[in-house]
């Protein structure tokens, strides 16, 4: 059954107290691919009889950790396994143990690698539609990929999914990632977009042993994770915020001083908006760089910044200066009204065009 193309492909299964179905599934990935890596993350003796049955068969290799160190580490020690093993191999199907991911599927999404060989494939499940799936996994998958494309634009819809076939280009970078237990799937999520690496999607059957009872997906825990890059962002606009409308007072007051007729006086708003954008701004762009992991050169990034201040800045000034006028209200309430409505809008077209890098900087 193993194909030329599929010879190129190494199977990679982390195992943590696995069951006697384990033995079937890796029999059958040794019929297709040349070598099948399996990680006993320290299940003990009274699992040994599942690792004996199939560490005799053609292409197998266990890897042990002597202690449970997490899926994460267990991912990690078979990634650095094959670097050094397989140099040559084109990529790594990852499935779990838990018999969830079929032979057909692991095969359709390795078929889908290869024509696609600098991506990353994952097998994905039906959460919109499919009645099978247990109501915690629909929930938490469904709320992480929404949160993941809001705020990290991130667009895959099975965050959750163990069956993935990584390209041997960006290897070592995934053995580099953080994370040793059920973290580290998403941090590579996000290592791989930081790397400009395609996403591709290929549609699996959906398997639940006992309704998923050994799911460790923890929804709030994990969609935390998500929100680290919205978190930062909103720090930092904060802290522009905060030296943006500290300005901005002082500077108001200061004009509302000079007597009426005066230019300086009469346009005391836009003035005084201009004058707090610039300081908050210098700090505003170097903060938001760092925060979206940006690649791009600041000759890229800097000028579409600069656009986008502006416009900020100009619709700021307008709407702060025209419902002051009309509705005779404080300047700073206003303003922190105003700014708050275009923050969100600020953080999408810098998370989408601002610093996204070029093909040039991926």
């Amino acid at each position: 059954m193993e194909t030329k193309e599929l010879s190129e492909i190494i199977a990679l299964v982390p195992a943590y107290c696995p069951e006697q179905s384990m033995v079937e599934s890796v029999t059958a990935l040794t019929e297709i691919f040349p070598a099948v890596i399996i990680v006993d993350d320290g299940c003990g003796a009274e699992y040994k009889g599942i690792f004996d049955a199939v560490e005799g068969l053609k292409g197998v290799t266990i890897l042990r950790h002597p202690e449970n160190r997490g899926k994460g580490c267990a991912l990690k020690t078979g990634f650095n396994h094959i670097l050094e093993k397989y140099p040559e191999a084109k990529g790594v199907v990852t499935l779990d143990a838990d018999g969830q991911h079929t032979v057909k599927d692991t095969v359709a999404c390795c078929e889908k690698f290869l024509e696609n060989p600098h991506s990353i494939v994952f097998g994905c499940r039906d959460f919109e539609s499919d009645t099978k799936i247990p109501p915690r996994s629909r929930f938490g998958n469904r709320l992480t990929s929404r949160l993941m494309k809001f705020f990290c634009d991130i667009k895959l819809s099975d965050t959750q999914t163990g069956l993935r076939v990584h390209s041997m280009d960006y290897l070592k970078e995934l053995a580099k990632v953080a994370g040793d237990r059920y973290e580290y799937e998403m941090n590579v999520i996000f290592a791989l977009k930081e790397l400009g690496v395609p996403f591709v999607e290929v549609p699996i059957e959906v398997i639940y042993l006992d309704n998923n009872a050994s799911s460790h997906f923890n929804p709030i825990k994990d969609s935390m994770k998500i929100y680290k890059v919205f978190i930062k962002f909103c720090i930092s606009s904060f802290g522009s915020f905060l030296i943006d409308i500290i300005l901005f007072t002082i500077m108001c007051g200061l004009l509302k001083q000079i007597p009426e007729g005066n230019l300086l006086r009469t346009y005391y708003i836009p003035v005084s908006t201009g004058a707090a954008r610039v300081c908050s701004g210098v700090f505003n762009y170097s903060f938001n760089r760092w925060i979206f992991g940006s690649r791009s050169k600041v000759s890229s990034s800097g000028p579409k910044y600069l656009v986008v201040w502006l416009i900020q800045l100009c619709i700021s000034a307008f709407c702060v200066d025209r419902l002051v006028s009309w509705l005779k209200g404080n300047e700073t309430i206003t303003k922190f009204f105003v700014d708050t409505i275009l923050f969100f809008i600020s953080y999408k077209v810098q998370q989408l065009w601002v610093f996204k890098p070029t093909d040039k900087e991926v």
